[in-house]
C-alpha cells in the first residue's frame, strides 16, 4: 500500500493511502471554492500536480461520455470518414465536404438526405457522421425506417408514445437508413 505524507488544514501532518485518496475522491464533488482555497495553498509544484490531476479527470470524464454516446447510438458498425470514397459524392453548389464533416447541419438544425444506388456508400457516410458527432459529444441515434416504424409502433401500442418522441428528440442526430 503507499502511502503519502502532506500537510493538513490545520498544520498537521496527514498520512493518506491510496485507498483513502480513491474513497474520498468517490464521495466528494469538487466545488470552485474548495479549488481556490487549496490552489491557493499549494506550492507551485502542489499546484502543476491538481492541474494535472483536474485535466486527466475532464479528459477521462470526455472519454466516458463519447464512449457512452457511441454505445447509445446503435450503431450497426463503428465507420468513419477514414477511407471513405468521396468521389462519387455530389454536392450542392453552396455546400461542399468540410461543411459535411465538420457537422455544419446540425449547427443549422438542417435536415440531410443521402441519396443514391444501391452499394454507394450511403449507410457509411451516415454511419461515419454519427460517429462523428458522437465523438464532438453530440447525442447521435441510428434506425433502420423498419425498427424505428416498429419501435414507435409499440410505444403507441403501449400508450408511450409523447415519453417516447421525447426520448427521441434528446438526439441532436437520427439517422434513418
Amino acid at each position: 500500500m503507499t502511502t503519502t505524507t502532506t500537510t493538513g488544514t490545520a498544520g498537521t501532518s496527514v498520512t493518506a493511502s491510496v485507498q483513502e485518496i480513491l474513497d474520498a475522491g468517490r464521495h466528494t464533488p469538487l466545488t470552485g471554492t474548495v479549488l481556490k482555497d487549496w490552489a491557493a495553498k499549494g506550492t507551485p509544484k502542489q499546484r502543476a500536480y491538481l492541474l494535472g490531476l483536474l485535466h486527466a479527470e475532464h479528459a477521462s470524464r470526455q472519454a466516458s461520455r463519447r464512449h457512452r454516446l457511441l454505445k447509445a447510438a446503435h450503431l450497426p458498425a463503428l465507420k468513419t470518414f477514414e477511407g471513405y470514397d468521396w468521389t462519387t459524392i455530389r454536392f450542392p453548389d453552396d455546400y461542399g465536404r468540410q461543411q459535411l464533416t465538420d457537422l455544419d447541419f446540425l449547427e443549422r438544425a438542417q435536415d440531410l438526405i443521402l441519396f443514391g444506388d444501391v452499394g454507394t456508400g450511403k449507410t457509411h457516410l451516415a454511419t461515419a457522421l454519427a460517429v462523428a458527432a458522437c465523438q464532438a459529444g453530440i447525442p447521435a441515434r441510428y434506425f433502420t425506417t423498419s425498427s424505428l416504424v416498429a419501435q414507435l409502433r409499440r410505444a403507441k401500442d403501449a400508450g408511450r408514445l409523447e415519453k417516447e418522441l421525447t426520448v427521441l428528440a434528446k438526439n441532436q442526430l437520427i439517422v434513418i437508413d
